[in-house]
């Protein structure tokens, strides 16, 4: 069979092109039967593209209105019936899942009449631990499950891409990807939802291929730092204010005092529900932030505004 190893890369980062270029590099060395194709959304230079057979650059990185993505979520107290607090969370991110989405089906697309199987991977897969007998077996796609088979990998899949493409990628729109059921989803149990809808033969791995860069997602409910008060927290500073919310609370707490850049804040309560919450007017940027007294306790809690996070009430 005609084969090709497709790569996908947003790389606008030293260290992202240095990880491109040694997989470029490996796959070469492990894999010389293969051809390589790359697509990038970000431009590179001349000289990385000329390291692949192909090179296609398209910028697929989708464009909303706002350009952002929200996720929204409501905060329950697990004790009572009510939620913590009269609000509706979200947090949003740039539009990175559906690009990929984009990025796979762009390249399937630019592939599928010349080669009868496609090694897909994302530029930071970890080359060193793909064994290519894997790959072997006759399903029109073999994947790589998460944990709990509710979702497969992004970064790594095997395809025939015709049936691929017109089976799966042809469905990667905008309005699919978004359908309500799919909003609480993370983009890799959208794309097994899509891989089954499809009705195409797969195969799934248990065992997991990893990434050399990992971008750990910033969730909307963080742990908070080691403290016997609180164990979750939000904090996120816009339009001259900042809101401060600690939930799962281990004790009562009435009030706190921050130290912000070395000012001294004091806090009370303004909540009726088992959490803390506080809304305050602030003009200066703020670089540090820590909770320094809780109920006029003395102790030391860091803390870290959370970019792209914001409330609605209910």
């Amino acid at each position: 069979m005609m084969k090709v190893f497709a790569i996908i890369s947003y790389c606008d980062t030293d260290e992202k092109i240095d990880v491109l270029v040694r997989n470029i590099n490996l796959i070469r060395e492990k894999f010389p039967e293969y051809k390589i194709a790359h697509q990038a959304n970000y431009p590179l230079s001349d000289k990385i593209q000329r390291m692949s057979d192909m090179y296609f650059y398209e910028d697929l990185n989708f464009t909303g209105k706002d350009k952002w993505i929200y996720y929204w979520n409501i905060i329950a107290n697990p004790e009572h019936t009510q939620t913590y607090f009269k609000k509706r969370f979200f947090y949003s991110i740039l539009d990175t899942g559906f690009s990929v989405f984009q990025q796979i089906k762009a390249i399937t697309k630019y592939l599928m009449n010349d080669y009868d199987w496609m090694m897909l991977i994302n530029y930071d897969t970890s080359v060193e631990e793909i064994r290519i007998e894997d790959y072997n077996k006759y399903y029109d796609g073999i994947f790589h499950y998460f944990p709990d088979h509710k979702a497969v990998s992004l970064i790594i899949m095997g395809i025939n891409p015709q049936v691929f493409y017109s089976k799966v990628a042809i469905n990667f729109t905008y309005e699919n990807w978004m359908k309500v059921e799919r909003t609480n989803q993370l983009n890799e149990e959208r794309f097994l939802d899509m891989i089954n809808e499809s009705g195409i033969k797969y195969f799934g791995y248990d065992y997991k291929i990893s990434d050399k860069i990992s971008n750990e997602p910033d969730y909307l409910k963080p742990n908070a730092p080691q403290n016997e008060y609180f164990t979750n927290y939000l904090l996120y500073y816009h339009d001259n204010h900042f809101e401060i919310y600690l939930w799962g609370l281990l004790k009562e707490i009435r009030n706190i005092t921050l130290k912000i850049d070395g000012m001294f804040i004091y806090l009370k309560n303004e909540n009726e529900f088992g959490a803390f919450e506080c809304e305050v007017d602030y003009y200066a940027a703020i670089v540090d932030i820590k909770i320094v007294q809780i109920n006029e306790i003395y102790t030391t809690v860091p803390l870290k505004i959370k970019k792209g996070y914001s409330t609605r009430d209910i």
